[in-house]
């Protein structure tokens, strides 16, 4: 542990804030990309190469506003698991409208503040997904003044048996069962929900 780096302590426990082991390679390289002291990389500091066997689980989020959060990048493992195709849709566009504003109000408070998210999916069995999902969600700072907030998540399957999405299945990606925001050092909202 670095005691130069105030943010140290903080950087343990994101690291032992995941189930899977490749969720902490993921936090790995995003610490990595930090520079000491500051709370976020910017997106010119990923190194790609760093996560270059989790690109296909990776998701690229880009707020544009309210309404308009950017899927930039959705990996391929994830279209093949989902069996639709995300990248390039407006996440509100995937989300069930009742859930839509919890969903990004919890993504605001993560580029905002900023603060990192962790959450759990349970399979839906035979009716769609199947298997348990661990994702990690971290923000990135833009390059540039005015240039949209970024948050990058890795998607990990943590248990149960992957049965493929019904044909019929609309092309949704519901709230997760768990949530919880982890702290990068500037604190997280005092819940998970507005």
């Amino acid at each position: 542990m670095d005691r130069t780096d105030p943010l140290a302590d903080f950087d343990q426990g994101l690291l032992a804030a995941p189930r899977d082991q490749v969720s902490r390679r993921f936090i790995a390289a995003w610490l990595a990309w930090r520079r000491t002291g500051r709370l976020v990389p910017t997106r010119g500091e990923i190194e790609l190469a760093d996560i270059k066997e989790l690109l296909g689980r990776i998701l690229l989020f880009e707020l544009i506003g309210p309404d308009e959060i950017l899927v930039k990048v959705a990996g391929s493992q994830l279209r093949d698991l989902a069996a639709f195709e995300a990248t390039g849709k407006n996440f509100a566009e995937l989300t069930p409208p009742s859930q839509w504003p919890l969903r990004q109000w919890r993504m605001e408070q993560m580029v905002v503040r900023p603060c990192g998210g962790i959450m759990i999916t349970l399979g839906e069995g035979a009716s769609g997904f199947g298997g348990t999902f661990e994702t990690v969600t971290l923000p990135l700072a833009p390059d540039a003044p005015g240039k949209p907030r970024l948050l990058m998540s890795n998607v990990a399957v943590v248990g149960g048996v992957y049965e493929p999405p019904a044909k019929d299945r609309p092309h949704t990606v519901p709230l997760a069962d768990e949530f919880r925001f982890l702290d990068l050092g500037a604190g997280v909202p005092d819940r998970a929900v507005p």
